[in-house]
């Protein structure tokens, strides 16, 4: 799929829904992907790092951008799996197509179309809201916007957290240092 824009047809919008690298890798076809079982196999095989907290029954991995639940990390990507392989709402697929032709990877669009189903999750579970379609597909509309403002914050916070993690290393050393032998 690299490198080639998919027209927004069916075929294109069930081929996103699974790397291909990966469907050649587990010997699993496009349309076997119709069966969630088998979403949930190739997911699981694109995200290597959380399987193995799974498997070794970890609740949060750091990975970069700060600590993840593997659990939640995966059961997003695989809602959007399912409303990209439902076309339901067919939103989904058209934000899909737009942040293609803005140049992102697959990747990271699967990860923009999961932050309004978190949004969606969290009022839920949190304030007991119902599903919100206008809701949902204002903020797929917003994206990339409302994506890289997020980037940005949370850039700028992890800098500022590595700053005062830094410090209080720094501190701790000083201190180390200024010790009078007993």
């Amino acid at each position: 799929m690299s490198g080639q824009l998919p027209a927004p047809g069916d075929l294109d919008r069930k081929q996103f829904v699974g790397d291909a690298d990966v469907l050649a890798a587990l010997g699993v076809t496009v349309e076997e992907l119709a069966d969630p079982d088998v979403r949930s196999l190739v997911i699981r095989h694109e995200h290597p790092e959380f399987e193995d907290a799974l498997k070794n029954r970890l609740d949060e991995i750091d990975v970069g951008d700060g600590p993840m639940n593997p659990r939640l990390h995966l059961a997003m990507h695989e809602i959007v799996a399912t409303q990209l392989w439902d076309d339901s709402p067919p939103e989904v697929w058209e934000t899909a197509v737009r942040l293609l032709d803005a140049g992102y990877e697959r990747h990271e669009i699967l990860h923009m179309l999961s932050r309004p189903v978190t949004d969606q999750v969290w009022g839920a579970l949190h304030d007991e809201q119902p599903y919100d379609r206008e809701r949902h597909v204002a903020a797929l509309r917003a994206l990339p916007g409302s994506w890289e403002q997020e980037r940005v914050s949370r850039t700028s916070t992890k800098r500022h957290n590595d700053a005062h993690k830094q410090a209080r290393r720094d501190a701790r050393a000083a201190r180390r240092r200024n010790r009078r032998p007993s």
